[in-house]
């Protein structure tokens, strides 16, 4: 087939933006972006992109998510070859979706849909059967206000057909329930009274139902963060970390019960509170202790009403499938700063922590109470009572201020000095050098699949 140079150039313009990856469902290459001279194989594919360029619409990608390319190879129904997704605003500002499939030298047109959305969001191409079929979940913004929708797609012999359409404040794609299909799992909010709840769809046949549905606790004003993992050794939850009515934070864990239904662990089941996973802080849940199962942060110091910042003590727990909490471990969680510390097993209620920030310093003290004080006369960190002091250093003069303190560097992280020196409490509060490097850590910043927002 003769194209002309021009519409090499087109094509290639619109191709542009493609970037193939290696996956095990979701395969990308970089054959459609060879320049100057194209990829035979390729060429009858971006005939038939041109085509639609050609009315005047334009390449569309999505703005967030793991598929983002305004073409994407997609093995849709399972039998080891890619189809292709193509995505398109046209002249009126509707969106467009086109799909191929390469049939023998040329490329067929298998589907097509018109879609009306502010943005588009993101991309999913959920497995929708035990034999390894994909749908297309597309998501859209909808408004100015971040507020989101999606819209599912499957194939069949008659094209592309839309089968599922939800608005959402939250979205998590994943085999939920084990069996080796993805769920759509949705946070939605009642319009009339706020409620948040978790909605699983479920594919069945040619088709997504509404498998069940849970409120999420009272407190839940809106969702931070949705996380697929394990809450104990061998079964799946939901962990949706959401802001707090009235500030902070609160976590759902949300699993099947033995009925097949969906349970919140951690709502109370009369009063609908979740309390027991209140924080201030902006700590969302993870595996804390990396043995593969979630943990969920939760306040737990008795002494910031004393010493403020005591507020970002935390204690990470377990919820088992009774709903009863069974802690891990304690952290000291600085998130404005990027870093937290395992607090100590030997270390009680006595040890608290006072911070101090100046223009070109953060210091943290973690020092010792005495067995009596006034609460009109607070004691404060000093030589005695400090076990250890952190220090976070920023400008140009880090060393000096290195040796002012006469700190030991920890690390150098975006431009700053993270140190420390040990203090004169002994005993059971005392740390070596090895156990302050063991147990400070610094917070990397971890990209979900749009749990808040599509």
């Amino acid at each position: 087939m003769n194209i002309s140079f021009k519409k090499l150039i087109t094509a290639a313009a619109a191709l542009c933006g493609t970037v193939f990856l290696s996956g095990c469902a979701i395969q990308y290459g970089d054959g459609l972006l060879a320049l100057p001279s194209l990829p035979a194989e390729h060429i009858e594919l971006q005939s038939q992109i041109n085509k639609v360029l050609e009315t005047g619409a334009v390449s569309a990608a999505a703005e967030s998510g793991a598929n983002r390319q305004s073409i994407q190879q997609v093995d849709l129904d399972g039998d080891s070859k890619n189809e292709y997704i193509a995505f398109f605003r046209d002249l009126d500002g509707n969106y467009l979706i086109k799909a191929y499939r390469k049939n023998k030298d040329d490329y067929e047109e298998i589907g097509s849909a018109e879609a009306v959305g502010l943005t588009l969001h993101s991309i999913y191409y959920p497995v929708s059967s035990v034999t390894g079929e994909k749908s297309l979940a597309v998501c859209w913004g909808i408004d100015e206000s971040n507020n989101y929708g999606m819209t599912v797609y499957t194939f069949a012999a008659q094209g592309m057909e839309k089968v599922l359409s939800v608005q959402y404040s939250g979205i998590l794609v994943g085999d939920f329930n084990g069996d080796s299909k993805d769920e759509l799992c949705f946070a939605v909010k009642d319009q009339s009274g706020g409620q948040l709840s978790l909605r699983v769809y479920e594919a069945q046949g040619n088709t997504y139902v509404l498998e069940s549905e849970t409120p999420l606790c009272n407190e839940a004003r809106s969702i931070s963060q949705m996380t697929l993992g394990r809450f104990d050794e061998s079964r799946n939850a939901v962990f949706l970390d959401s802001v707090s009515y009235g500030g902070g934070f609160v976590t759902d864990v949300i699993t099947y019960g033995a009925d097949g239904k969906l349970h919140n662990l951690t709502r109370h089941r009369d009063s609908g509170s979740g309390i027991a996973t209140w924080r201030s802080v902006e700590v969302f849940c993870k595996d804390i202790d990396n043995d593969g199962i979630l943990e969920v942060p939760k306040a737990s110091s008795m002494m910031s009403a004393l010493y403020p910042d005591e507020k970002s003590k935390l204690a990470w727990v377990r919820f088992n499938e009774k709903g009863n909490a069974v802690r891990r471990m304690y952290t000291y969680h600085m998130p404005s700063d990027d870093w937290y510390f395992l607090w100590p097993d030997s270390w009680d209620d006595r040890v608290v922590v006072q911070m101090n920030r100046y223009s070109r310093l953060v210091k943290t003290s973690f020092f010792v109470l005495p067995d009596s004080y006034s609460i009109n006369d607070l004691p404060a960190a000093g030589e005695e009572n400090t076990i250890l002091t952190l220090y976070i250093f920023s400008g140009d003069n880090q060393q000096a201020y290195l040796s002012t303190y006469e700190a030991t560097e920890i690390l150098r992280k975006d431009g700053l000095l993270y140190a420390y020196s040990l203090g004169d409490a002994h005993g059971k509060y005392a740390l070596t050098d090895e156990e302050v490097l063991a147990a400070f850590k610094t917070i990397e910043t971890e990209w979900t699949l749009e749990a808040y927002g599509g």
